[in-house]
């Protein structure tokens, strides 16, 4: 199944429908930006998002290049949704210099597959989230308005919070070790256990 095939097939079923509006989010419309290198991925993504209510998607694009040039003449949207492959280009080189043209924008990261690697690259550059292409569209949907409203959302970098929490359930659980509550070998087989994880999503 091919990328194109993979949205299509995420729509039929009743996927597509749009989530209640978040708590205190406002009215106003999300105007959003799509950039891409695959056309027909593009054209069927802005066409997906324009049915969805308080999101526009007026503009579209194949390259990093392109989409700059625009951000320099025009009024820039809320929202940009950054393919992280843009065929020779690689879309986490871009967060930087659309953020330094339009520092309001927030850039959501698009991918086909989930690398920890490129998400804290990505939120380091100053990207807003990290999202992947096989997720549901109504999804999707919801984590452009996490973006828009809710920026702090841990779901946006999803990846990275479940690290944070790891690390955090470690601690707890090296605090109890030192009191004589936990014995060594389980924290030593949740160290191999974590270190473990940790080089096989960098790899």
């Amino acid at each position: 199944m091919n990328a194109t095939d993979n949205v299509v097939s995420k729509t039929r079923g009743g996927s597509a429908t749009t989530p209640a509006p978040l708590p205190g989010s406002d009215r106003r419309v999300i105007r959003v930006w799509v950039v891409d290198d695959n056309a027909a991925l593009r054209d069927l993504f802005v066409q997906l998002l324009n049915q969805q209510p308080g999101i526009r998607c007026r503009r579209q694009f194949p390259s990093a290049e392109a989409v700059l040039a625009t951000l320099a003449e025009e009024r820039p949207p809320d929202i940009i949704l950054l393919d992280v492959n843009l065929g020779s280009e690689s879309g986490l080189s871009a967060i930087r210099p659309i953020r330094k043209l339009a520092p309001s924008v927030k850039v959501l990261m698009l991918t086909m597959f989930s690398n920890s690697h490129y998400e804290v690259e990505a939120f380091r550059a100053g990207a807003s989230g990290f999202l992947l292409k096989s997720y549901e569209l109504h999804e999707i949907v919801r984590l452009i308005h996490e973006a828009q409203h809710r920026p702090d959302c841990p779901n946006l970098f999803p990846n990275m919070a479940l690290h944070k929490q790891s690390e955090m359930e470690l601690e707890v659980l090296e605090a109890g070790t030192r009191a004589g509550r936990k014995p060594p070998a389980l924290m030593r087989a949740l160290r191999q256990l974590w270190g473990g994880s940790r080089r096989g999503a960098a790899a």
